[in-house]
């Protein structure tokens, strides 16, 4: 989505696969990723696929927790935010998804900034953020939020995938039937914009589909009380 996101930020680490896929992205030169639990970090270790990460000079960890961050460097700003969010009835995930804490995310995005998060499927979620902001993209369950028009190049995508590498190993192996097969399989999600029970949704049909949908906010709590 993003051409060259060179800062990200990454708020919730857990045990390291998403911050790993993109800590290997080539464009990336900066990671911070915030994450409230220190004992992800040994859990991290314990794992082969995940744990170059803690010894990757472009990934910064910081224990904290992500509001209370965010808050404390008002001056800091990136190219490309990620949450994998967890389930939005949980006890205080409100935190993460109201109205108010997207307009803190609006103000650390760069220009042409992106910030990606997981609705899990929660329809006041996903008015909240297609309210929010100007531009909003969902692929499946998660929604792109931006202050600029947000576009799923599927060239671009198909250039990075074919050449993507996790530690020096190729994610795909072009040499193999079944793994082009697959290579082409991911990449028809950008041919599905908007097609019913699709994987890729405007902001338009969003809120069309969810004009009944309540807002989050702080003070109502959104689906923690339902």
């Amino acid at each position: 989505m993003h051409p060259k996101p060179k800062h990200v930020l990454i708020i919730g680490l857990a045990t390291g696969a998403w911050a790993q896929v993109i800590a290997n992205d080539p464009d990336v030169e900066e990671i911070t990723a915030v994450e409230i639990n220190p004992g992800f970090l040994p859990l991290i270790r314990k794992y082969p696929e995940v744990e170059s990460l803690l010894r990757n000079p472009k990934v910064h960890i910081v224990i904290d927790d992500g509001r209370r961050w965010l808050v404390g460097h008002p001056d800091r700003r990136f190219d490309f935010i990620l949450m994998n969010t967890t389930f939005n009835w949980r006890a205080n995930a409100t935190n993460l998804l109201s109205t108010e804490f997207m307009g803190l995310l609006r103000e650390h995005l760069n220009p042409g900034g992106i910030a990606y998060y997981n609705t899990t499927w929660s329809g006041d979620v996903l008015a909240t953020g297609a309210a929010a902001f100007p531009y909003a993209l969902r692929i499946n369950s998660f929604l792109a939020v931006s202050d600029s028009p947000i576009t799923l190049d599927k060239n671009r995508w198909r250039t990075a995938l074919s050449d993507y590498r996790i530690d020096g190993r190729p994610v795909f192996d072009l040499a193999n039937p079944l793994q082009r097969a697959r290579l082409e399989e991911v990449l028809h999600l950008a041919d599905e914009l908007d097609v019913p029970n699709g994987d890729l949704e405007s902001r338009a049909s969003l809120q069309s589909r969810l004009k009944g949908a309540r807002l989050i906010t702080d003070d109502n709590m959104g689906t923690e009380w339902r």
